[in-house]
């Protein structure tokens, strides 16, 4: 197989020595050197972290690097912005971290499980939230509800869109303040009927807190 140059894509490329046990080319060109083997396609590796639900650990065996690596190609591509087949959707968002100073942003749509949206943030704010929204409503997307995390000022910023607050947060609040194994017989019963949230509907759900 013909050997390319890294960086200008030129096929005069010779051998020049070695780093360690890895080859070394150097391109007759541009004049610059690199290390040869396989490299990660960065839009493949997107493709595969959000589409395929793949983690960092997946992916760093997946391609041969490490995860460092595989976290610099998604830091590369801060964005993702995609045409939905399906125009009228309810989408759900949040935003997962790594890091102090690195999450990834998503909005999906909740009924298909499509990623519909998603950006590389430092920290998660009101304003990048809404960059998304507006973002897909300008290209036709009618959204009926949204499904957030209970952010402060969010669902003022979302208005007239429907919001509600995801009840796996609603759980976890309330087991923050009651812990996984509550003493008195009270917040047993609480900490029950909180975990069958998802399960029940409204009227179900207010009689038996009653």
């Amino acid at each position: 197989m013909v050997k390319k140059c890294f960086f200008c894509g030129s096929k005069n490329v010779v051998r020049n020595g070695l780093r360690g046990r890895t080859q070394r080319y150097k391109c007759r060109d541009c004049g610059r050197r690199f290390d040869g083997g396989t490299r990660c396609d960065k839009a493949q590796v997107i493709s595969d972290y959000v589409e395929g639900k793949q983690t960092l650990e997946q992916l760093a065996s997946k391609y041969g690097v490490c995860e460092k690596t595989i976290r610099t190609d998604l830091e590369g591509m801060r964005y993702v912005r995609k045409i939905a087949k399906h125009k009228d959707v309810t989408v759900q968002m949040d935003t997962t971290y790594w890091s102090r100073n690195f999450g990834l942003m998503v909005i999906k749509n909740a009924l298909r499980g499509i990623v519909l949206w998603h950006k590389y943030v430092r920290h998660e704010t009101v304003a990048q939230y809404m960059e998304g929204i507006e973002w897909r409503k300008s290209n036709g997307l009618r959204i009926y509800g949204i499904v957030i995390d209970g952010m402060k000022g969010l669902p003022q910023a979302l208005k007239p869109i429907p919001g509600q607050m995801c009840q796996f947060h609603q759980m976890l609040i309330v087991r923050r303040y009651l812990t996984q194994n509550p003493d008195t017989e009270a917040s047993q019963e609480l900490l029950k009927l909180t975990n069958i949230i998802a399960k029940t509907d409204k009227e179900s759900f207010l009689r038996s807190f009653q």
